[in-house]
Formats: structure tokens, C-alpha cells, sequence
């Protein structure tokens, strides 16, 4: 589970210039996100303070937003842009009792108190982090005894067709595509935490396109662009290479109705604060002021 590859001020570059298209073509992010919550509904929590990193243009914030209406809610994502539509939806959609703020800024150097939350949440930001295993330790290192951290990721099956058809034109071209981790990998990571009832699982979602274009549009609008990958550079999807992309697609990836699959898999994780047995030390990640 080892992002080091990720480009983190291409990536901030990238969804800052999706925040005007990201809506229109996040339907699946906003399902998973949906999903996400549900895991909620059976847990008994009240928290009085929330964290949702990687808010992008608020949705799921405003999901966790009904569920709590009087807690103190903080929105951060790494792109200022997202973060200025998570705002303005809040100001004409959401009136509520408790507290707003929003913050900028890395999720593996979280800008915040030890202990300053009782539910870190996260929704499909942890893909596009530098370093995931830190991101869940500061996760970790935010929540308050007796917390929650509750994240989902894409898993190792994403774009399976993608990264395949790639890699059957150049192998090296496969590395178009993310590396995303399996669910037995993110539930290790979260078995290194100082927590207790670690829960991962796992939803698998097949979208079609009428082209590889429509595809390779729908990621770009989401800000998912390959030059976030260190050694990538820009513009990689050209006219080219999308029409053998379609060339090759193999038939076993297409609809009867001749459009073209593609595999999503949502990886959920949760756990609380393990509140016996954790011990500060030195060589933890810093404290930064809130």
C-alpha cells in the first residue's frame, strides 16, 4: 500500500481544475459515499467533533452534516478550489446548529491537535496521497479516546480493463493506471495502528461508456489525471493511443450493447481508538497547532 509515486502538488493542481466538472461526473463517488455512511448506522456515536479529510466539493461532508447537525464539522481537502465549493454549497444548502470550518493542506501532515476528533472520516482521498499508511497514521493520531476512523479507497480491481488493454499496447503503460491496494493490505496497515475492531470490506461496481473516450473523459473530469504519477507527463491520452485503446479493448471487457466496461472496486475500513496500550513517543508524528 505504497503511494510514493503520487505526484501531491499535481494532484492539488488536477482537482483544483476539475472543481467545476468533478459534480457532474462523481455519480459512483457520491454512491460510495452513501455506502460509506451506512457503516455509520450501526454504530453507536455521538461526536462532538469531525474531521472529513479530502471533502473535495463537500458531499460527503454534508452527508455527515444531516447525520450530526450540532457538531463541530471540519472540511479538509489538499485543492483550495474544492475546498471554495464546499462553502458555497454548505451556505445554500445546509443550514445547521453546530460549527463549520474548513481547512487546506496534506493528509499525511494533518494540521491539528492530537485527540482533537471523535469521527475521522475520509471518502476516496487516500488513493491520491503520497503516502497512505502515514495519512492513516495521522488519522489515527487525531482521534480522541474513544474514536472513530472511517475511510473507503479504490482497491486492487479498479480499471483492471484499462490497466490490462494498456499494458497489452506497452507494458510500461500500464503504469498509466494507479497501483490501488487489495482489502487483506489495507486491513494490515490498519492491524499497525494502535486500534481495536479493525473492519474492512468491500463493494465491486461495473460502469459503461459508449467509448474508451467517454471513459478516459469522465476520469479527467474527476481530476484523476496520470500526470498526478510521478514520471508522467501531461496530455498522455491522445487521439492515438484512445483509438487503439479501442482497438484493443478485449470483447470480454464490452456490453452486449457494445459499450465498454469498467471495473470499480470501494475498499471501506474502520476502527477505534485503542484506548489501553498506546503510549506517546518521540519518534510519532509531530503535534502541528490547529
Amino acid at each position: 500500500m505504497n503511494s510514493s509515486h503520487i505526484h501531491t502538488q499535481q494532484v492539488s493542481r488536477s482537482f483544483s481544475a476539475a472543481s467545476n466538472s468533478y459534480d457532474s461526473h462523481a455519480v459512483l463517488q457520491r454512491e460510495i459515499a452513501d455506502r460509506l455512511l451506512t457503516h455509520l448506522d450501526f454504530i453507536k456515536i455521538e461526536p462532538q467533533h469531525i474531521l472529513d479529510i479530502g471533502c473535495g466539493t463537500g458531499y460527503f461532508t454534508r452527508l455527515l452534516r444531516g447525520r450530526y447537525k450540532k457538531a463541530t464539522l471540519v472540511a479538509f481537502d489538499l485543492s483550495e478550489s474544492m475546498l471554495q465549493h464546499t462553502r458555497s454549497a454548505h451556505a445554500l444548502r445546509m443550514p445547521w446548529h453546530g460549527k463549520h470550518h474548513h481547512a487546506a493542506g496534506d493528509a499525511t501532515r494533518l494540521p491539528f491537535k492530537t485527540g482533537s476528533f471523535n469521527l475521522v472520516c475520509s471518502n476516496l482521498a487516500m488513493q491520491w496521497v503520497s503516502d497512505p499508511q502515514r495519512m492513516l497514521a495521522e488519522m489515527r493520531r487525531v482521534l480522541a479516546p474513544g474514536g472513530l476512523m472511517l475511510f473507503s479507497t479504490f482497491g486492487r480491481r479498479t480499471l483492471s480493463e484499462l490497466r490490462q488493454t494498456l499494458a497489452s499496447i506497452e507494458p510500461e503503460r500500464a503504469g498509466h493506471v494507479l497501483p490501488f491496494p487489495d482489502v487483506t493490505s489495507l486491513g494490515d496497515e490498519l492491524l499497525k495502528l494502535a486500534v481495536e475492531l479493525p473492519v474492512t470490506d468491500s463493494d465491486l461496481f461495473t460502469l459503461t461508456y459508449p467509448n474508451v473516450l467517454a471513459l478516459i473523459r469522465e476520469l479527467k473530469g474527476l481530476g484523476a489525471s496520470a500526470s498526478a504519477i510521478r514520471g508522467r507527463k501531461a496530455g498522455l491520452y491522445g487521439r492515438a493511443l484512445i483509438r487503439e485503446l479501442e482497438q484493443r479493448y478485449p470483447q470480454s471487457f464490452q456490453a452486449e450493447d457494445n459499450k465498454f466496461s469498467a471495473t470499480f472496486e470501494a475498499l471501506y475500513g474502520q476502527a477505534w481508538y485503542k484506548e489501553s496500550g498506546f503510549e506517546h513517543t518521540d519518534s510519532m508524528i509531530p503535534i502541528h497547532p490547529a
